[in-house]
């Protein structure tokens, strides 16, 4: 049984706050009175009471720890961890290097390990908690040039199938949410509009994916009413994928 205090806001850890989808998630969570910790490198454009920025590199181990131990230090108990960061960059099979190799692995799914291993023992005593990684479509229908990027979600929606039966008995859900090509400021740099207008044209739903279609998803899977699903992916992605 869990002795949370009721009057207390849950604290809900986003990395990757500061944009894209993941500043989506931050405004939502605000919005429903949830305490936020944003980890970025970058202070998030969201301004709250409730809201605080911890300044870390996820691409470093160490940087990673610190920053969720000054998490603890400030919440005390984290109930929910929203894994949203990502390094994307576009390169050829061929051509991508050790270092970006290690960087997109530790950015990608080391963090999202090193963040868990230091939130859930709390959680567990708690009996109570919730994780939820943001994957990819693509690890579902791959693109060229993005060998590193689409491994490195395949391994996170591996580790997140794996923590749901090792966290499940202390009632804590770990699920993934998958979105597929989203307009998000970063993604208008690097994808072209024609890129965007043909996947929207291979989709069930013949629009492209905004940041409002994933945050409702997240804030779903950290809520009471999720607490029976466990170890899933929910794909976000017009249904150009298929489970």
């Amino acid at each position: 049984m869990s002795d949370h205090d009721q009057n207390q806001p849950d604290t809900i850890v986003v990395t990757g706050g500061a944009n894209g989808i993941g500043a989506g998630i931050v405004e939502r969570l605000i919005e429903q009175g949830k305490r936020v910790i944003v980890l970025d490198r970058v202070a998030p454009a969201a301004s709250s009471d409730l809201l605080t920025w911890i300044e870390v590199d996820l691409a470093s181990p160490e940087s990673t720890r610190n920053a969720a131990q000054q998490a603890l230090a400030a919440a005390g108990v984290v109930y929910g961890l929203v894994h949203c960061a990502a390094y994307m960059p576009f390169i050829p099979f061929a051509d991508i290097s050790d270092d970006a190799w290690a960087l997109t692995m530790n950015v990608n799914v080391g963090s999202a390990f090193i963040l868990t291993q230091e939130f859930a023992p709390a959680m567990r005593a708690a009996q109570r908690g919730r994780l939820v990684f943001v994957t990819s479509s693509s690890f579902i229908s791959p693109p060229p040039g993005l060998a590193h990027y689409v491994s490195s979600k395949g391994a996170l929606t591996g580790l997140m199938r794996t923590l749901s039966h090792e966290l499940g008995g202390s009632h804590i859900t770990v699920n993934a949410v998958a979105p597929g090509l989203t307009a998000t400021d970063r993604a208008k740099e690097l994808v072209p509009q024609e890129l965007f207008d043909v996947v929207a044209s291979n989709q069930a739903i013949p629009r492209t994916g905004q940041v409002a279609d994933h945050v409702g998803i997240v804030a779903f899977l950290l809520g009471p009413e999720s607490g029976f699903i466990t170890g899933q992916t929910i794909l976000v992605d017009g249904g150009e994928s298929h489970l």
